[in-house]
């Protein structure tokens, strides 16, 4: 991004209330989901491998039954 655009949107963000420039900076990570080459998901690998990690005693547990779940 240019200086000039940068320099513009501070100066936005400065003379918004704190709500709306939550708002803006919510939008603008919005759009930048849309781009290829950027994650749409906000859960990254590392938490899924520990989420995976933790969940393993139950799903390896031959005793347990999948649909009582």
């Amino acid at each position: 991004m240019s200086k000039r655009y940068e320099t513009e949107l501070i100066k936005v963000l400065d003379k918004l209330p704190e709500e709306k420039a939550i708002e803006l900076i919510d939008f603008g990570k919005f759009l930048l989901s849309q781009y290829p080459g950027t994650s749409k998901s906000q859960i990254d690998e590392s938490s899924l491998l520990l989420q995976q990690k933790s969940l393993s005693k139950i799903w390896d547990d031959p005793e347990e039954n999948v649909y009582d779940l």
